[in-house]
Parts: structure tokens; sequence; C-alpha cells
């Protein structure tokens, strides 16, 4: 946080221009001197081997005088710019203490309404709340603060002042009752090096803090027993936690090869550790003030502006996919697309810090998902398999069996329930073929009975217009690409006689949402 600048620098022969070119000439050779409006530029003389721990001395010298140097090369020159150092205003730590109990609170309750869908509950208890805590707000605040202090720490030791952590709570109905959290850097970037390191650190710390609590929270979920397909979890603000799914990255995927499991099975505890891994991975987008801003500014100069630039288009055509890639171009817009350099934009960063970034590469490319989190479309057909008969009797003129399949479009499992209807029956009467009115239909249609023969073996009995099968007799279906179809055999019969009867079968997603998850399709049954 900074207060408005100190007063430009004195011009002429003062002594406050003196004392300036002192320190500066103590580090460095001076051969020209030019005063602007609100800074003094030196042409200096640079000694590549020496310049780094040269120029980090002269900022410390500065500093001390109320100053702060900013070096750049121009058409083969060295410029040394100083400017007045900006007052710094004083810390108020109790700002970082109150967000954090904020933080603990929102992210205990979003783990209490995550355990309580993980464990198929209706309502929170005490102990939601502390299995919430323990498996999920812990583990997140752990992976977002040692992320922090990461950046503090490297920043300290680069002798650059920082603030301590400042956490973003947020309540639900956002699902993690977080949006991270950041340290303030009170003061420019001296260097590539420092701007790379301090960049890179968090988000390398949260990452291998990540790896252990994901594989532990998948080794639970592969130790876990599906929950019913007629639970579907608690609803908050019209965020129905049963219904979300998580996207999972290249990386999870890996990290999935060891623990098989269900996305509608996640452990809280993988899923604090998929936090983590999504949350280090658009940390690292190269843009703005994000940390992969500073990291890429300090690998590719001020190329890397264009690149910024096109990463916040590309969140807003994502944004079609995924609202919150909006929300988050916006902020980067806000914060500032272009990263202003470091004070010393001329040493190198050297091979060491190359291959780091190439590291950096890999974890933003590895973990990041362009549909975080969604809720399935609920998708499903229902295709036709044809009709069978049985020799009819003049007990049952009417005896026919429906196939049909329900395909399920969604990449994950969902639990159907079916029902059949009578819609039309014709009849010959007077050697006319006509339909049964509203009333007589109802009448034909009391004497149907139908018994529903499912894929598990279960056969379910029912007589009436209209069949429905109740929730607890659903037939679940596995998503994906393969294997995501269940296939159906209905007997039809009736005691009364028909031309012809118009069927129509049906599927119902369970937890779907009002208008979604039914399909059908209809069968015609003309008797022999």
């Amino acid at each position: 946080m900074r207060s408005s600048p100190a007063g430009p620098i004195p011009s002429g022969g003062g002594s406050e221009l003196e004392r300036i070119r002192r320190i500066v000439s103590a580090q460095f050779p001076i051969y020209d001197t030019r005063v602007g409006p609100q800074s003094l530029i030196l042409a200096i003389q640079v000694d590549p081997a020496s310049l780094e721990a040269k120029f980090d001395q002269l900022r410390r010298d500065l500093s001390a005088a109320g100053y702060i140097p900013i070096l750049r090369r121009q058409h083969g020159e060295d410029f040394l710019e100083v400017v007045p150092r900006p007052r710094l205003r004083s810390r108020r730590d109790w700002v970082n203490l109150a967000l954090l109990a904020a933080t603990v609170a929102t992210t205990t309750l979003a783990g209490a309404l995550i355990w309580l869908t993980y464990v198929g509950g209706q309502n929170l208890g005490a102990t939601d709340f502390l299995y919430g805590a323990v498996y999920f707000s812990i583990p997140v605040l752990t992976i977002l603060g040692l992320h922090e202090l990461a950046h503090y720490f490297m920043a300290r030791r680069r002798k650059i002042d920082a603030s301590l952590p400042y956490f973003i709570p947020l309540p639900p109905p956002f699902l993690f009752g977080t949006f991270g959290a950041f340290i303030s850097i009170r003061e420019p970037f001296p260097d590539k090096k420092a701007l790379f390191d301090i960049g890179a650190a968090g988000p390398l710390a949260g990452f291998v803090t990540s790896i252990p609590i994901a594989l532990a929270g998948l080794y639970l979920s592969a130790h876990t027993v599906a929950l019913p397909a007629t639970y579907c979890g608690p609803t908050v603000l019209g965020v129905s936690y049963g219904s979300l799914v998580i996207g999972p990255s290249l990386f999870w995927e890996f990290l999935a090869l060891f623990f098989p499991h269900s996305l509608l099975t996640l452990h809280p505890l993988a899923l604090a550790g998929w936090v983590g891994i999504f949350v280090t991975s658009i940390n690292l987008l190269p843009a703005g003030q994000l940390d992969g801003g500073h990291v890429f500014r300090a690998l590719f100069g001020d190329r890397i502006r264009w690149v910024s630039y096109a990463t916040v288009i590309l969140l807003f055509g994502l944004g079609i996919f995924y609202t919150g890639w909006l929300f988050f171009g916006i902020l980067i817009l806000l914060l500032g697309v272009r990263h202003p350099p470091p004070l010393n934009d001329v040493s190198p960063l050297g091979r060491r810090r190359l291959l780091v970034g190439a590291l950096v590469v890999a974890i933003l490319v590895s973990g990041f998902v362009i549909q975080p989190l969604y809720t399935p479309a609920y998708s499903l057909s229902v295709n036709s398999g044809g009709v069978g008969y049985s020799p009819s009797t003049l007990q049952l003129p009417v005896n026919a069996t429906l196939n049909y399949t329900v395909v399920n479009g969604d990449p994950v499992a969902h639990g159907f329930v079916f029902a059949a209807t009578v819609e039309n029956v014709s009849v010959k009467e007077n050697n006319t073929t006509v339909y049964l009115s509203p009333t007589a239909l109802t009448a034909w249609a009391a004497g149907a009975v139908w018994v529903f023969h499912l894929p598990n073996g279960t056969s379910v009995t029912l007589q009436g217009a209209d069949a429905s099968l109740p929730s607890s007799d659903y037939v679940s279906v596995p998503g994906g690409s393969s294997g995501n179809s269940a296939s159906v055999r209905l007997d039809f019969t009736n005691s009364v006689t028909a031309l012809a009867v118009e069927v129509r079968v049906t599927a119902d997603e369970l937890c779907a949402p009002s208008g979604s998850g039914v399909a059908g399709t209809t069968f015609t049954v003309v008797p022999p």
C-alpha cells in the first residue's frame, strides 16, 4: 500500500543532487547527467560481471536516502533513472488476521456442505463442520498459506518489503469458500531474478503441497462407497452441491491412475488437492500481476505484453464454457494487463531459472481446466428396440413386449426411473376404425398390465393407464462414451381387445432440475 510520491528531485547544483550522484558514483562511473521534472537520469558505465551485485547495493543505498534507481539499456548505452521513493503507509496486520479468520469460517462452512454431500446427509450438524474443517478447510488454507508464504519469504530473502498474506473469504454458494490469497509487494522488484524467484516460489510451493493432499484424497475416494442415485445433495441459493462435477486436468488424470475413482464419489480431501492444483495453474497464466505475469515478464521481457493481452482475450472466449473466466478476465484488466519492468531490466536470468521456467510452463499446462466446475447437462435419449408379440388369447388379446434402451449422454453416471402410459387406442366399430374418446381410453387402459424387466434382473409389475416406477427401483447408467446405456424389456398386456395401441415410455433422470432430464419414445402396438 502506497501514498502519493514525494516531490521532484531538486534541479541545479544543490546538495541533494550531489548526494545522489555521490551514491551512484560509488557503484558506477557517471559520464552524463540529465535532470527531468520528476527524476534524475544518469548515463553510467556498467561492468556486466559486477552489475547485479553493485546495482543491488545501489538500490539499498538509494532506498535509505529516499530514492529508487531504474536501470535501462537503450541503443547500447546504460541509463540510470533515479526517482523519489513513495512513502509507505504503516502496516495494519489486524486486517490480515481478520481476513484469515473470516476465510477460516467460510471455508469451514463450505467444507461442511461438501462433507454433508459426501456422506449423503440432509441437515448440517456439528460433525459436518468438524470433518469439513479437517478434510477441506485446513488443507485448502494450508495450500494457499504456503503458496503466499513462499512469496513472502522469498521477498524477504531478496530484501524486498512485502505484506503478510491477505486471504479472500467468499461465503456459499461459492463452492470453496475463498477466492484465494495474495501478498502486497510494497516496493518495485529490483531485477529480473527477484521478479522470477518471487513469482515462481508461490506456485511451486502450492503445487508441491497439493500433490500429497490430492493423493491422500484420491486414496480415500477409491475406497468410498457410492451413494444411491436418489440422493441429490443440499442446495444453497440455487447451487446444488450434489450435482456439481469437477473438470479433471491432465495432471489430475495422471494422479488418478494411482487411485481410480468416480467424479461423483470424490472425497473432500481430494477436492482440496484439486483446488490447490487448479489455483496454482490459473495463477500461472501469463497476464498482468498474476504469478505467471511475474515469471513470464522475467523470462521474456516486455514482449510478454502481447501474450498478456492474448490471455485476457482467451479468458473472455473461454467464458462460453465457464462464466468464471469472464470474471477472471475482468479482474486482470482492473489490476493491469501490462506488467511493469523491474528496476534492473538488464541482468540476465541464467540457465537454472530457465529450467525452472520450463517447469512452471508444465504446471500451467497440465493443471489448467477449460471447464473446472460444471453441472451435468442431464442429456439422455431413449431408443426404440422394436415390438415383439406373444400369441393372443381370448383372455389376453393384447400381449406385446416393448424393447428400448436409455442412453446417458453425460460423462458421469446417473440414476433413471421409467414410466409408461397408453396415449391412444383404436378399435373397430361397424367396420370403421375409430379412436377411443378420453373417457373410453381411460376405461380401456385401466386393464393394462405392465411388467418392467430391469437390467439388474429385477421385475416390477404395475397396472393402469399410467405406470411409473418408484425411485427405489432406479437403474444406474454409467457415463462416458462406452457402456453408457441400459436396455429395458417391458411386457404390456390387456384383456380388452384393440386394433392398435400407442404406448409412450419415458426415462426420468434422478436429481435433474425441473424441465430437464426426461426423454421418451412411442411404440405402436398392433396385436396380430
